[in-house]
């Protein structure tokens, strides 16, 4: 086995919330047992599934949250003898890793006191929606409701003009279980940090309400340190007014999003050279466009309304590729808003090779799915195997215990 955690052993027994922790620690090189009850995760049942027909081995968003991973089937709800396996498997562990309600490890048998007693090295991590106590410990919660509870959720709309009276807006992709499981894993791996200074484990109680309420960008800071609320707008910052928009149609119907015009002197000159080949912003050699602050958004400033208003209609006079190409060239951070298509055909993502191939159940060759967060070159990430079916190791991971081989 490669990578940077290679030989941590790891026991897992989670859902939707906590398996991309898991998943983060098996692309690093873990070896993370994925337990599962008879009738597998509830996370095998969230779609979409191969050629849309549903199965426990046929949900393409498990495949993706559970690269690198083994599963062994047990009963923990209904069988002793499997809870003693377990428990026998989180005696050789070196981290736990579940995503169950407050109280029901312990229930189990698998509460930490009881572990660590056997495995005073364990690391042992819990992630809830919020918190092993406190009065909303044992409320129940979708990714919807975590990142409404925790605030993101204020973050996320659009302008008047564009949906008036538009409510919050959900940001998908698992953003508020995979923000838990980030957190998780930063966790663990400091936990993991100080048992190599101390040599003992430790319980680590990992909110995801928490979490997401750390990561609300301006929201909190704003109302701790000026009691003001931020304002939702379209593809840009939230911010305690309205700001000029970022996002611009392009000549042949892309959106392009423009932004941190006229910080810097340098990338004005450019920017102002670039719009006047074409035709625009002649004025923009006037004086009162010299200073800084007068070109910013957010400033209220009428040379930054009338700069935003130009770059709109200079944008819809180009294609959206140029209007990226010839901004980047300036030294500004534009980008075109792509699609998931021309995410997966993008060349850069490409030649850096991050997509990596997969397989699966009812999968007639090969599907791309996303690959290492990251770059190691002394330990790099590896996809050693697929997401496992249900069960498939359960033989293999009970052989290991016993001392014998699979066969």
């Amino acid at each position: 086995m490669s990578g940077p955690v290679a030989g941590l052993r790891v026991v897992e027994i989670a859902d939707e919330l906590g398996q991309y922790a898991g998943k983060l620690l098996a692309d690093m090189g873990a070896d993370v047992v994925k337990i599962e009850p008879p009738e597998g995760s509830e996370a095998r049942r969230v779609g979409p599934f191969v050629n849309d027909e549903p199965g426990p081995n046929r949900s393409l968003n498990f495949w993706y949250h559970n690269t690198n991973k083994r599963s062994a089937v047990l009963d923990l709800e209904g069988s002793e003898s499997d809870r003693e396996t377990a428990r026998a498997l989180l005696a050789r562990a070196d981290v736990f890793l579940e995503a169950l309600p407050p109280g029901r490890a312990a229930a189990l048998g698998l509460g930490y006191d009881t572990l660590a007693a056997a495995n005073p090295r364990l690391i042992h991590c819990a992630l809830t929606p919020f918190g092993q106590d406190g009065p909303w410990a044992h409320y129940r919660v979708t990714d919807l409701v975590a990142l409404a509870a925790g605030g993101p959720m204020n973050m996320n709309g659009y302008d008047p003009e564009d949906a008036p009276g538009a409510p919050p807006i959900h940001g998908k992709g698992d953003q508020a279980y995979n923000t838990g499981a980030h957190f998780a894993a930063m966790g663990i791996l400091t936990a993991l940090l100080g048992r190599d200074a101390g040599g003992e484990g430790q319980y680590i109680d990992c909110s995801m309400h928490e979490a997401l309420s750390s990561a609300t960008e301006v929201g909190l800071p704003h109302w701790l340190y000026t009691k003001t609320n931020i304002i939702r707008q379209t593809g840009r910052h939230a911010a305690t007014v309205r700001t000029e928009p970022w996002i611009h149609r392009a000549r042949d119907g892309k959106d392009v999003l423009v932004f941190n015009i006229g910080r810097s002197n340098e990338s004005w000159g450019k920017l102002k050279r670039w719009m006047q080949s074409h035709g625009f912003g002649a004025n923009f050699d006037e004086e009162r466009f010299d200073d800084p602050m007068n070109r910013m958004a957010a400033r209220g400033t009428p040379e930054a309304k009338e700069i935003f208003a130009e770059v709109s209609s200079f944008v819809g006079t180009l294609d959206a590729e140029e209007v990226y190409r010839g901004s980047q060239a300036c030294g500004l951070p534009w980008g075109t808003v792509r699609s998931p298509d021309e995410a997966v055909d993008d060349p850069h993502l490409h030649d850096r090779g991050h997509f990596v191939a997969t397989t699966g159940e009812g999968l007639d060759g090969e599907a791309l799915m996303p690959g290492a967060p990251y770059v190691l070159t002394a330990s790099p990430w590896e996809l050693r195997r697929p997401a496992p079916k249900l069960g498939e190791h359960t033989e293999e991971v009970l052989a290991e215990l016993r001392g014998l081989t699979p066969e």
